[in-house]
């Protein structure tokens, strides 16, 4: 696998470039180390974070919305049963709860997703 790509340092007003994927700089990645996807509201309930009845009501929704399939799968032409609702803009990234931005995934593509984002 070719190495990652250097960007800019995440830091504010930072001019060094990284290719840690973190996102910062060597100075400044022991700053940001609680910041973001672990650490988004931590500590609290599921109903704090925003997922007690009225999440379950919209999951229901979504889940027959997408026919129950899992709608990475769907778009490689394959059918498997969704089991998660997911936000395509995680909700850590500024996304909402609008049906827009929610789609049905099985629990494999889920967990990837998910994966995929904590590195971002």
């Amino acid at each position: 696998m070719p190495p990652r790509a250097k960007r800019p340092c995440r830091h504010k007003g930072c001019a060094a470039i990284t290719n840690d994927a973190s996102g910062y700089c060597e100075q400044h990645r022991q700053q940001h180390a609680g910041d973001g996807w672990r650490n988004y509201q931590a500590g609290k309930s599921r109903q704090e974070r925003g997922y007690g009845r009225p999440w379950e009501i919209i999951r229901a929704r979504i889940l027959q919305r997408d026919q129950y399939l899992c709608q990475n799968h769907r778009r490689q032409k394959i059918a498997k049963k969704a089991t998660s609702v997911d936000h395509i803009i995680p909700k850590a990234h500024g996304g909402t709860d609008d049906d827009s931005n929610l789609e049905s995934l099985c629990w494999e593509c889920h967990r990837a997703k998910t994966a995929r984002e904590r590195i971002r």
